[in-house]
């Protein structure tokens, strides 16, 4: 029964994706795997934190830019990472310039009001397709470039088969969230296509309170999900939640 046991954790440790921890010179790290489920996501990202704060040693880590590619296995209901890489850099936080938010700090309305301003300017830069003003608008840590924005919009825009709206919805603000770029405020929003063509969205977008009245995006995670590719596949409400799994 022992060996048995043995056996079948090395078959679960063979199987879990490998993580490269790439030297990126001048820059620190780049955290790389090819490919996993979305509902592997936090695992994934929970490994790469325990080996970037080995690389570390006694200094922090800071997390920076990331990105990836997806696609949906239909056969299983499930979204797969493909591509995916992890910037990661180490720093003193004696000497940081970005200090955390008490962890009772509460958004005032101004703040609110603030971010979602910031929310929608953003939306309709994508909508527009002004790739240049909305790279702006991202945290310099994502080292987002007019290209990069170029094919998020190429991606957000895939399924839309008419005109619709982006309504971006503020869901919470996160305090010193431990895997952000910096510490200090944060409010995460989830965003509605009511495009003909999409089904629903996945994910949403970060946006950093970098102090009062001044915001950057510090995550964007929006996916949406075909209507088409619900309807050819008959996929229940579950099934979604499944394709939308992290």
């Amino acid at each position: 029964m022992g060996m048995m046991i043995i056996a079948a954790m090395l078959a679960a440790a063979q199987a879990a994706p490998e993580i490269k921890i790439v030297e990126v010179p001048g820059r620190g790290y780049q955290a790389q795997v090819k490919s996993f489920d979305a509902t592997e996501y936090d695992a994934i990202v929970a490994r790469i934190s325990t080996l970037a704060k080995r690389r570390c040693g006694a200094l922090s880590v800071r997390f920076g830019r990331f990105r990836f590619d997806n696609r949906v296995d239909t056969a299983r209901s499930i979204t797969v990472i493909e591509n995916y890489t992890q910037s990661i850099s180490c720093y003193d936080p004696a000497t940081d310039p970005y200090q955390p938010v008490p962890a009772d700090w509460k958004a005032s309305a101004a703040d609110t009001q603030g971010a979602n301003s910031f929310i929608n300017r953003f939306l309709a830069h994508m909508d527009g397709g002004n790739s240049a003003a909305a790279a702006e608008m991202m945290d310099p840590a994502t080292e987002a470039t007019k290209e990069d924005m170029e094919r998020l919009i190429r991606d957000m825009k895939m399924h839309w088969t008419g005109k619709g709206k982006l309504l971006p919805r503020l869901e919470t603000w996160l305090n010193n969230p431990k895997n952000a770029a910096y510490p200090g405020a944060y409010a995460f929003f989830t965003v509605v296509m009511d495009h003909p063509g999409v089904a629903g969205t996945c994910g949403g977008i970060t946006v950093h309170r970098v102090r009062a009245g001044e915001f950057r995006i510090a995550q964007y995670d929006l996916r949406s999900i075909s209507q088409a590719l619900v309807d050819r596949g008959n996929l229940s409400n579950d099934d979604l939640n499944a394709i939308c799994g992290r």
